[in-house]
């Protein structure tokens, strides 16, 4: 494993940023440092050739990880299993649980997102909620997967069907490892692009945890695949970016029925406009 790193003004940033989400997805890592003038650029690269690539086309430095390098991350990144409501617990290890509850284990090491960030726990929350009266037997798609934990929790909490699509191979194959290693068998994962993939029928949720701009490009799609009284539950947006957001939903007949707000972070439940949730 390789890391290309660079610092950049943000008039570079403007420039580039969004050729690099559209090409690197989940494996881009964008730092901004209180005080610091220049913006820190992470792109992680499963081979050197992608790394040097990088290199020759944005200048900046390629650091290789050592063999054990998600090991230790992982014994310096343990925490606290997260409760959802009372029926989920989200571990990175087996723990004892009560009869209603059940635990999805992704280890540390698996990266791609554990559970403990604000927007996936918010996402996490809001799928707990709404799922409370379901009955048992609705679909969801999960766009931009990561490690595959909100679409297994969407079957451990009762969905049938659940489809998850991240634009990085490397998610999915792990996601898709998480999902057996939980004894999770009913998720189908797609490796493709969340703007362009074609999608079957309709879905009863969606979720998307990404950055606002792709939420916004692909809100027209979604909403044609989402059920008449559907949810949608969209994070990874921050507070300054909500109006944004929105004004997308609103130009789509849907409407912001909650708001959860953690740092600086939002996560929103919506719904078809004159539809409650």
């Amino acid at each position: 494993m390789y890391i290309w790193r660079k610092r950049a003004t943000a008039d570079w940033l403007r420039q580039h940023d969004d050729d690099l989400l559209r090409r690197f997805g989940s494996a881009l890592a964008i730092i901004e440092q209180p005080g610091k003038a220049r913006t820190l650029l992470e792109i992680s690269c499963g081979i050197r050739k992608e790394a040097l690539q990088l290199r020759r086309e944005f200048g900046g430095t390629i650091e290789k990880l050592r063999a054990d390098w998600l090991q230790q991350l992982a014994k310096r990144s343990r925490t606290n299993p997260l409760r959802i409501g009372s029926r989920l617990i989200v571990s990175q290890t087996r723990v004892p649980t009560a009869k209603a509850a059940r635990t999805i284990v992704i280890p540390a090491e698996a990266a791609f997102g554990t559970g403990e960030h604000a927007t996936t726990a918010m996402c996490l929350r809001f799928l707990e909620q709404i799922t409370r009266k379901r009955d048992e037997g609705w679909s969801m798609l999960d766009a931009g997967t990561g490690s595959g934990i909100l679409a297994m929790a969407a079957s451990c909490l009762g969905a049938n069907r659940v489809i998850a699509i991240d634009n990085d191979p490397l998610a999915c194959t792990i996601a898709a490892r998480n999902a057996r290693a939980n004894r999770i068998r009913n998720i189908e994962f797609r490796t493709g692009d969340v703007l362009t993939e074609k999608l079957p029928g309709k879905f009863d949720i969606i979720t998307a945890n990404l950055y606002s701009e792709i939420l916004i490009a692909a809100l027209p799609a979604w909403t044609r695949r989402l059920a008449d009284d559907g949810c949608l539950i969209f994070s990874g947006v921050l507070r300054s970016q909500k109006s944004a957001i929105v004004t997308a939903l609103q130009r789509s007949g849907l409407v912001a029925d909650e708001t959860r707000r953690r740092g600086k972070w939002i996560a929103l439940l919506a719904t078809r406009a004159g539809k409650n949730s």
